[in-house]
This record gives structure tokens, C-alpha cells and sequence, in this order.
């Protein structure tokens, strides 16, 4: 028997193009969707890894400006304490030369603002110099805390005309409003 070599080239073709066809053509195509997929695994990987770096950074800044942070949540609490608020500014009297007469409580926690932030105001009555004053004042603005001064009146001083006379600087009696924030 004898075989025609142009019919066999030609079955052996057809042979390979079905094999091509049948067996490598879906494996390819399988390929060609798993690269696809592993692209948008690859960009959605590079997504994340891009958002947890931001985020990173973002908490490195934060610890970097911790003691900000900590001068921003002492300014304005979340729970004060009328405790250590009074015993501040009871403090911060003493030590500029003023005599805390009496402190009153005019407005309360209870006091809420529309943006949640609560008001506590306080009615200090004291004695004392001017530049003492100035101290309590100053020591005020410097102080963590936000201090607004809503009200300062002054009047003279509760000392006798012979007492008045030995004293360099003048006596007197101021009353002042005082607030403050939380939230």
C-alpha cells in the first residue's frame, strides 16, 4: 500500500489545526482571562497598598504632633472636671498676686450650643493691684485651656484712707466673667 504524501501532509495539518483548535485554543483563552484578572488583582493590591501608605502617614504625622494633640484635648475636654477648672483658676490667682474673694458658677454643663459644644461660665470677685490683674490676666491667655473674658468691672479697694497712704499701688476690687468650652 502505498500512501499519498500530499494527503498525508494535508491530514496531518487538519490533525494539528483541530488539536489547535479543540486543545490549546480554550487554554490560551484561559490564559488571556487569568492575566486580565491578574492585572486587576495587581492594581487593586497597588489600590490598597496606596490607601494603608496614606494612612501610614497620616498616623506617623499624628504621633509626630502628639503633644499638640494632647494641648488641643486639654483646651477643650470632652468630660471636664469643675474641680480641677476651679482649682486652675484659683491657682492661676494666687500666683499673679490677685485674693480670690469668692467664685460663682453662672452657667453650668447643662448649657449646650447647636454645635454640641458646652458653655461653662464662672463669676470671680477679687482684690488686688492692677499689674496683678495684668499676671492673671496674661496667665489666662497662656493658660491650655480656652479662657474667654466676657466682662471685667473694677472699683475701689475695701482699705481705709490711713492704710491707703502707706501702699505704693492702689487696691481694688474687680469682678469678672469668665468662660470656657467643652465638648
Amino acid at each position: 500500500m502505498h500512501i499519498d504524501k500530499p494527503i498525508v501532509i494535508a491530514l496531518t495539518l487538519f490533525v494539528i489545526l483541530l488539536l489547535i483548535f479543540f486543545l490549546v485554543s480554550p487554554e490560551y483563552q484561559k490564559f488571556k482571562t487569568l492575566q486580565a484578572e491578574l492585572g486587576i488583582k495587581k492594581a487593586e493590591y497597588n489600590a490598597e497598598f496606596d490607601y494603608y501608605s496614606a494612612i501610614a502617614q497620616s498616623y506617623n504625622k499624628l504621633i509626630a504632633y502628639s503633644k499638640d494633640i494632647k494641648k488641643i484635648d486639654s483646651a477643650l475636654p470632652s468630660s471636664p472636671s469643675l474641680g480641677k477648672l476651679i482649682y486652675n483658676l484659683q491657682d492661676q490667682t494666687e500666683k499673679s498676686g490677685l485674693i480670690l474673694k469668692s467664685l460663682f458658677l453662672t452657667k453650668g454643663l447643662n448649657s449646650t450650643t447647636k454645635e454640641g459644644v458646652k458653655e461653662i461660665a464662672f463669676s470671680l470677685n477679687l482684690i488686688g493691684n492692677y499689674s496683678a490683674l495684668e499676671n492673671f490676666i496674661s496667665a489666662l491667655e497662656k493658660s491650655s485651656k480656652l479662657f474667654e473674658i466676657t466682662n471685667i468691672s473694677f472699683g475701689a479697694g475695701d482699705m481705709s484712707s490711713s492704710e491707703a497712704q502707706f501702699q505704693t499701688q492702689s487696691i481694688y476690687s474687680f469682678s469678672m466673667q469668665i468662660s470656657t468650652h467643652t465638648y
